[in-house]
């Protein structure tokens, strides 16, 4: 059976445990007692039949992950010579991490151990060199590799509003897909939550965990995909010494079972460094030391590097690596290289011999599971909205108060001649409020989500499609709702006519928020947050400038182009040419007046340049405009998660 056979044979509790280096159904003679279980998971596995849950998963096929001649350059723009400055953050660095160890890459600040963790992992590819093989085959992007591992990075970017359960029962049915049944999927939810002691957290929101249930549930999310690799960016970061040593202890327990666990750490304590069994550290991005825990005081003693008695070697290979006791970095690195040639062939390791080798699977990317995927993350955003119910209904609030406002200031301007150019003032304010907060509602959408969805798409939980449909299908309802709600109030109010002219109202005031609402996505996508807030209103004003302060005969020749494709322009004019076009009966006029220059509506629509006014053709550029902007959302999110 194939490796990827084996990682898509569905995981049942019958399903016989083959641990390490046991026969089925024995546990490894190198496995935890059970007094080694209770001290080092603490509270969380005080029964030993709480900690058998571990040996609940199928024994995977061992991948061993190696790496040779791995750099990675990056650059910046010097403003002062006004040229691009590379800068080598990985020399030519080289390894091998096993199946069933519980390896760490160490350094000191910038040495390049995330740098190179993210190599491995996949998750940085621009910039990078070298060669990184998995049982000995060549690694790419491909689907078939990257299912192969899982990457948790330093920030968990978990979703606070959702119950640890409920973030597992998401993720459970988006990374099993539905070749599993609910039942299946219910049980491996609850017994990797209690494995990893968050039994207790079922029903608990992710915003109320403690930072040591945050980064035990940011595992057991990829655990249910059962990933024979597992990629941790500082696991230990923001956690207690108790905190630290439960993670430490539960990646030492799943590395046992056969998987290949990498980690990145800085400084761990005495405690945490012994429970490591490979070391891989790094400076100024060259390898300083390769080899097992036990063997770095003896190697640096080689190298007249004593180690204090009492003193963390942890510590003291951090002081090494910083050159406090004057040996140079490329010293340590050819001794590190000697070391591990030496370490290779006492071990017989140029003729090792790898498991199964990787071989290519077929694609399951059917519309079927598109249109799951879609469903699932719809209900889990409607979830959220739910519990932030607040926003929204602060939102809907706004509007009905700025619809009673606008409708007391302007009350009756729409049905008199003499108040025409209060009621156009007043169709102008409408259009630019719903296009403010139809932009403006959404462009921190993508900016708040995007480190979450960087996570979940990499680690292959969804594709880009279904999740970018989902954000938008949740935000449409609720954005009309509010729109119609400012309508039906101010139009009232303000005296416009009641016929067939509401619903063009009413058509025009919606693809028009839909249409700023586009461009939002787009334009949170693609810029910082500090520069969206900023860019958008900008941008809707200056639209809005032309069709209502600009005439097009007034339009420099340079900004005529802008004319037509503004769609502010297209909607302003035609809600202006529904209002008072199309065949309008003259107006009211007061009976005090002796002159009344508006009575007939469309020697106003002239004035104002606004005859042979195309609908259609309006109506078609607004939808045209709506869809290129999610097309180039779609666009800017693919290359931010693809081209890394």
């Amino acid at each position: 059976m194939t490796v990827i056979e084996e990682l898509n044979k569905p995981r049942t509790s019958a399903s016989p445990l083959k641990c390490c280096t046991g026969e089925e159904g024995s546990l490894s003679s190198d496995f935890p007692t059970e007094e080694i279980l209770k001290e080092s998971a603490g509270k969380n596995f005080d029964s030993l039949a709480g900690a058998k849950r571990l040996y609940s998963f199928p024994k995977k096929l061992a991948v061993d992950v190696k790496f040779e001649d791995v750099t990675f350059d990056s650059w910046e723009w010097n403003f002062r010579k006004f040229k691009r400055e590379n800068k080598r953050i990985l020399h030519g660095v080289s390894g091998e991490f096993q199946s069933g160890e519980l390896s760490v890459i160490m350094g000191p600040s910038g040495a390049g151990k995330s740098t190179l963790l993210n190599i491995l992992a996949g998750f940085i590819t621009r910039g990078s060199g070298g060669t990184v093989m998995l049982n000995g085959e060549v690694r790419d992007q491909s689907p078939r590799y990257r299912k192969l591992s899982a990457y948790i990075p330093q920030d968990e970017e978990l979703r606070l509003a959702l119950t640890a359960k409920e973030a597992m029962t998401f993720a459970a049915n988006l990374k099993l897909g539905y070749g599993v049944t609910g039942e299946y999927k219910q049980q491996q939810v609850i017994e990797i939550l209690d494995l990893l002691g968050l039994g207790e957290c079922h029903h608990t929101l992710t915003s109320r965990l403690s930072g040591g249930q945050r980064k035990r549930l940011a595992v057991a999310l990829e655990l249910l995909s059962n990933p024979p690799i597992l990629f941790l960016d500082e696991p230990t970061t923001g956690l207690d010494s108790s905190s630290c040593t439960q993670c430490i202890s539960l990646f030492k327990r799943l590395a046992q079972e056969g998987r290949t666990v990498v980690c990145t750490i800085h400084q761990p304590s005495a405690l945490l460094f012994e429970m490591f069994d490979k070391l891989y550290a790094v400076s100024s991005g060259k390898c300083i030391y390769n080899g097992t825990i036990s063997g770095l005081v003896p190697h640096l003693e080689t190298l007249n590097l004593k180690c204090p008695p009492y003193h963390n070697p942890a510590d003291f290979l951090m002081e090494v690596a910083i050159g406090e006791h004057g040996t140079d970095v490329n010293t340590l690195s050819t001794a590190a290289a000697a070391n591990s040639l030496s370490i290779e062939y006492s071990k017989g390791e140029k003729i090792r011999k790898y498991p199964t080798p990787i071989e290519k699977s077929s694609s399951h990317s059917s519309s079927a599971a598109i249109i799951m995927q879609f469903l699932l993350l719809y209900k889990r955003n409607l979830l959220t909205t739910k519990r932030n119910y607040m926003y929204l209904v602060n939102r809907l609030i706004a509007h009905i108060v700025i619809g009673l406002i606008f409708g007391y200031l302007y009350k009756d301007v729409g049905s008199t001649a003499h108040t025409i150019l209060a009621n156009y003032v007043y169709l102008y304010g409408s259009l630019l409020l719903i296009v403010y907060t139809g932009k403006m509602s959404v462009t921190l959408s993508f900016p708040l989500e995007m480190r979450i969805l960087t996570r979940e798409h990499f680690n292959r939980w969804y594709k880009l499609t279904p999740y970018l449909l989902s954000v938008i299908l949740i935000e449409i309802p609720f954005q009309v709702i509010c729109t119609w709600s400012y309508v039906m109030i101010s139009y009232w109010l303000t005296g416009q006519p009641m016929d067939f002219r509401l619903y063009l109202f009413l058509l025009f005031c919606t693809l028009l928020t839909l249409c700023a609402q586009s461009m939002g996505y787009f334009i949170g996508a693609t810029t910082p947050i500090k520069i969206a807030v900023f860019v958008g209103p900008v941008i809707a004003c200056f639209f809005s400038v032309f069709g209502f302060c600009l005439r097009y005969i007034d339009t420099p020749a340079i900004f005529k182009w802008l004319f037509k494709i503004s769609y502010y322009r297209a909607g302003f004019q035609s809600v202006v040419f529904s209002i008072y076009g199309l065949s309008r009966k003259n107006l009211i006029c007061p009976e005090d007046m002796v002159y009344c220059h508006y009575q007939d509506p469309s020697k106003f629509l002239k004035e104002m340049d606004i005859t042979n006014v195309d609908l259609v053709s309006n109506i078609s550029l607004i939808v045209l405009i709506w869809c290129l902007m999610h097309a180039a959302t779609y666009l800017t999110l693919w290359l931010k998660l693809n081209k890394r």
